[in-house]
Parts: C-alpha cells; structure tokens; sequence
C-alpha cells in the first residue's frame, strides 16, 4: 500500500461532480417542555427570530433510498454546523439552480451573517413541515427530519427521512468539479 496525502485525496476527489444544496436548519433550543432528543417542531416558535437561523452550501448530499425516501449529508464535526444538526432533528435542503453560484459562494463563507441576512434579496418562505428557510426559486427542495448521526472520520454523516420534496423551474442544476462551481450544458 502507497501513502497517499491528504492533498493527493483531496484533488482526486475534486474530480468527483456534486451537485450543490444549501442547507437550513433554526439554531434553537428545543421548547423547555420537550422530551428529551431530537427536536420536535414547534407551531408556536418564533420564525421572526433572525438569530434561529443557520444555513450553509453543501456538497455532501446522497440519496440513500427511494423507498422510504432517505437522503444523507455530511458535514465538517468541528464545524457549528455539526452542532446544532446535533440537536436539531428538522431541517430543509435547497438544491441549487445553475444560476445560483453566487448564492452557493455567499453561504460557503465562515463567519457568515444570519441566514435572513444573507436570504435577503432571495425570495424563499419556510418550509411547513419542518419550519426551515428554502429558496423559492432552487431547482428543487426537500424538508428532512433525522434518523440517524455518525461520527465518520473528521465528518458528521446524518442521514434523514424526506419529509417534504418539490421541484422546481430551474432545470439545470448547480455542480461542483475541481474546486470551482460548474453549469451542465442542457441536452438538446
């Protein structure tokens, strides 16, 4: 067996086409009066909190089952991110559109500002089964609910029953190949 660097790795799995999603999930505690584990969805929430808020550009989504629908993401362990997925059981994906790569760049910065903030010029509403941001004009959306989470090597890998799912307008999809966001040429 060769040794093989993580910069090695990571260039041959920059090679690897991923399609790019946004996903959303409130940064809240669940309701003091709530079973322990995973959060139950709370009709009486705040949803005009902007500080509840978090979302960020993924490419680290799969499709696991169809039958019952189940998707898996992954997400950096040390990351915020990894932790309020560890709290939080309902959360949206928005799939992005190939002309959203400005949004994809805007929710891929650390230190980013609230979601609300960064949605701001973006129409979107919440979803009704889980209460998570989506973007009205995504190529497609899909609202989850946690099954399962696993650490795996430096990662979070949740997987999550799909909930909710809707296409939309944009059919061409937003790809991510060799560090750099990419547009699929449309068949004829």
């Amino acid at each position: 067996m060769t040794n093989t660097s993580a910069d090695q790795v990571k260039s041959a799995l920059g090679r690897f086409a991923t399609g790019v999603v946004v996903l959303s999930v409130r940064d809240g505690r669940p309701p003091e009066s709530a079973p322990p584990g995973p959060d139950a969805l709370d009709p009486d929430e705040d949803f005009d909190d902007p500080a509840d808020d978090l979302a960020v550009t993924l490419t680290a989504l799969m499709p696991v089952s169809l039958f019952p629908p189940i998707v898996a993401i992954a997400v950096d362990s040390a990351g915020y991110v990894a932790e309020v997925l560890g709290r939080r059981a309902h959360w949206g994906l928005s799939v992005l559109a190939s002309n959203q790569a400005a949004l994809a760049g805007r929710f891929a910065v650390a230190g980013r500002p609230s979601a609300r903030l960064l949605l701001a010029e973006e129409e979107h509403h919440r979803g009704a089964a889980t209460g998570a941001l989506l973007l009205d004009r995504a190529g497609a959306t899909l609202e989850c609910v946690t099954t399962d989470r696993r650490s795996v090597g430096d990662h979070l890998l949740v997987t999550a029953s799909v909930v909710s799912a809707t296409t939309g307008s944009g059919r061409n999809p937003l790809v991510r190949y060799d560090r750099g966001y990419r547009t699929l040429t449309p068949r004829d």
